[in-house]
């Protein structure tokens, strides 16, 4: 039958309840491969096919602490949807990575030969970049947020520098006005 012993493992000595020792084959289960006496693998074998063929339930631990309180019902979590997936534009990327590497190229070989240097390549336009509204600089978007309120304080300083009070000659009277000590050496 199907449950017969595949061969011999190994020999076993049990020592039964009166004290008497008992010799043994151990003999693999064809399923799960541990080993049993020969009148233990008949009674194995079908329990343990029928245990494999059987698929197990995820065991959810909310349920069973659920069980001596009073929550009614447990809610099942919803999984989240994932998030669209953008574009691929490997494409274009890798086009703009060789166009640099080329000019990079051409303005090696001008520097060695001592002609005049080629134009530098257009600068690359990445739709995902965030372009700062001070300095128009293109950032992603956790360096955008950062940079746009450090440019926006930079910006509100350098336009408050001219609203400081000047003389007729429209120069900063405090840059003006210092008065400079003189220390002579000569005794």
């Amino acid at each position: 039958s199907e449950f017969e012993p595949l061969s011999i493992l190994t020999t076993f000595f049990s020592i039964l309840e009166n004290g008497s020792v008992q010799v043994g084959e151990l003999l693999p289960c064809r399923i799960c491969g541990r080993t049993f006496f020969p009148v233990a693998l008949k009674k194995h074998g079908p329990i343990c096919q029928k245990t494999a063929t059987k698929k197990r339930k995820t065991f959810d631990s909310s349920r069973q602490r659920a069980e001596g309180t009073d929550i009614p019902t447990v809610k099942p979590l919803k999984p989240r949807p994932e998030p669209p997936k953008k574009p691929s534009n490997w494409r274009r990327k890798h086009e703009e990575f060789i166009a640099t590497i080329r000019a990079a190229k051409g303005l090696g070989q001008a520097l060695k030969e001592g002609g005049k240097l080629p134009p530098p390549p257009p600068p690359s336009y990445d739709p995902d970049y965030i372009q700062c509204p001070y300095c128009q600089r293109r950032f992603n978007e956790n360096a955008a947020d950062r940079h746009i309120n450090f440019c926006k304080e930079q910006a509100a300083r350098i336009s408050n520098k001219g609203k400081f009070s000047t003389d007729t000659k429209g120069k900063s009277t405090s840059r003006t006005q210092v008065i400079i000590v003189v220390i002579s050496t000569n005794k």
